[in-house]
């Protein structure tokens, strides 16, 4: 799914992972630049929610070696995501 020649990922790239996957509803804030870690954070608000932090930006998936690690301390992240969530949304290229 990750355009690798351009290094970002595109809006029909996105489009595609949708279809693929209509069941999953995904969305992605601007962060205002206050955030240099990247976390993965599924099911919020929920029983079911988890979050992950990733130790390198996507663009590097694959290339090289890196982690992807659940926090199971999550209630640290509630006022992080609750001001994220109200950031407008990320448009992709």
């Amino acid at each position: 799914m990750y355009n690798t020649y351009h290094g970002v990922l595109l809006k029909v790239e996105f489009k595609d992972f949708c279809k693929e996957y209509p069941g999953i509803n995904i969305t992605m804030q601007r962060t205002g630049g206050v955030f240099h870690d990247r976390f993965i954070v599924l099911d919020y608000g929920t029983k079911n929610e988890r979050v992950f932090l990733c130790g390198a930006s996507s663009k590097d998936a694959g290339a090289r070696i890196t982690s992807i690690v659940e926090d199971y301390g999550i209630q640290k992240y509630d006022l992080i995501i609750q001001t994220l969530l109200k950031n407008a949304t990320l448009v992709l290229p």
